[in-house]
């Protein structure tokens, strides 16, 4: 008997409440948090956004806020790591157009990155200016976020002979130059008053690429 009563209890299906499973409402309720949090932090910022706030913009309890996210670096990371890889596809996806010279591919993903940020503000200013700082914690991440992205375009782009500049050079410290040239040029997007162009980052940022590692 006690079998049976196990098997039953496995076999449960789990609630449903207004046709969606528990399953579906939780996730449903995080994509509600990431929503606001996307707002908040991407407007009034981090450090102003209380955790009642975004509970109340999400129509979110503070007791399933916890259950997603321990706290609101937690929720802060979440954002950016999904705005990181949206915009690491973008790039790549242009990148791989192997039928242009390499300055021109350049270019295209460089126009696509801050297409993509300048498209929404909120991503640019929490990308650029919002993660900054926060812990120690969240600024490993944010290196390793940057390392990795430019060490995964190098190799998809096959820009350099195994030889080439970077074998004499430490390739992390191109790395962290150049992906932090790409933050400081969208910093300056967000704080500006008269904000440059895509088109003008694109092409500066493609001057750097090409310059450091010899490219042209």
């Amino acid at each position: 008997m006690a079998d049976v009563v196990d098997q039953a209890r496995v076999e449960k299906p789990s609630r449903r409440y207004g046709g969606l499973s528990d399953a579906q409402r939780r996730a449903e309720r995080r994509s509600r948090l990431l929503a606001a949090g996307l707002e908040l932090f991407g407007t009034i910022g981090f450090l102003k956004t209380t955790i009642p706030a975004i509970c109340m913009a999400s129509g979110v309890t503070a007791r399933h806020f916890y259950e997603e996210f321990p706290s609101r670096e937690a929720l802060l990371r979440a954002i950016l790591d999904d705005i990181a890889e949206h915009a690491h596809d973008i790039i790549r996806e242009r990148l791989r157009s192997t039928d242009k010279a390499v300055y021109e591919r350049l270019l295209a993903s460089n126009r696509a990155y801050y297409r993509y940020f300048t498209e929404d503000p909120r991503r640019a200013r929490i990308y650029a200016l919002e993660s900054l700082g926060i812990s120690p914690g969240l600024e490993q991440h944010r290196r390793d976020l940057r390392e990795r992205s430019i060490r995964q375009l190098t190799r998809a782009t096959d820009f350099l002979e195994p030889t080439g500049v970077l074998h004499d050079l430490d390739s992390r410290l191109i790395s962290i130059g150049l992906g932090s040239a790409a933050v400081a040029i969208l910093a300056e997007w967000v704080l500006a008053t008269n904000k440059p162009s895509v088109d003008k980052m694109a092409e500066m940022l493609t001057v750097f690429w090409t310059r450091t590692l010899r490219l042209d």
